[in-house]
């Protein structure tokens, strides 16, 4: 009964050994998931930029958004809060780019179509660059909607899909709109731009730093383990 409870040294240090081989491997594990998995993606809601036409530059969530060309409007018809969309005048484009000049990626938007008629669809193009050279378009198509109180009710989640996992420098994003004195109204609006910094995906955090050594030192353990009793 006491052999039972208080194994022989050869037994314990079996154990810790194959324990030190078990927790070894799965921090391995855990360290190789966290390093691969994606970073947190920042989202650009255009909530801090004010109402009616905008003409200037916002810094928001790590980049910065600012009108490439056009007429761009800010209204309150997001998903939810404010949005961004083309004005009467034709529209516009919308540049992002991050506010530390670093590369990124595009994951997806909100987008939403208005029509006065509530009739027909508009396509949204999102293009992406890489040192001034397009690296894909991703394109859109939505039925219009005619309400707009007390939002757009057509408010449409778009997954990046060419774009997906490449690496961009800039976003630029075309809002079409009608043109003044055309005789009808239509404008397409986005919210919900969600990106990834690529600077933080490919820094590993500290946790991730931890269980890397503490894997190394109990993979360390075991081969030193082994090693004493082939020569023994």
């Amino acid at each position: 009964m006491e052999s039972a409870v208080n194994p022989i040294p050869s037994n314990c240090f079996r154990v810790l050994t194959d324990l030190a081989r078990r927790y070894a491997a799965g921090a391995v594990t855990v360290v190789a998931s966290a390093l691969v998995s994606p970073a947190l993606a920042n989202t650009i809601t255009f909530e801090t930029a004010n109402l009616g036409v905008f003409t200037s530059s916002v810094t928001e969530n790590g980049f910065i958004y600012s009108k490439l060309g056009g007429a761009l409007f800010v209204a309150q018809f997001g998903n939810s809060g404010k949005d961004a969309e083309g004005t009467i005048s034709g529209g516009g484009m919308l540049k992002i780019v991050s506010a530390t000049g670093s590369d990124f990626n595009f994951n997806g938007l909100d987008f939403s179509a208005f029509d006065f008629s509530g009739t027909g669809s508009q396509t949204l193009k999102v293009e992406g660059f890489l040192g001034g050279s397009s690296v894909g378009v991703d394109q859109y198509t939505l039925a219009n909607t005619k309400v707009f109180n007390p939002k757009y009710d057509n408010w449409t989640p778009e997954a990046a899909s060419v774009l997906a996992g490449k690496s961009i420098s800039e976003l630029d994003i075309t809002l079409n709109a009608s043109v003044a004195n055309s005789g009808s109204l239509f404008s397409e609006n986005i919210d919900n731009v969600v990106l990834t910094p690529e600077q933080a995906a490919a820094i590993p955090e500290p946790s991730s730093l931890t269980l890397l050594g503490i894997a190394v030192v109990g993979a360390s353990f075991v081969r030193l383990r082994r090693r004493r009793l082939s020569t023994a």
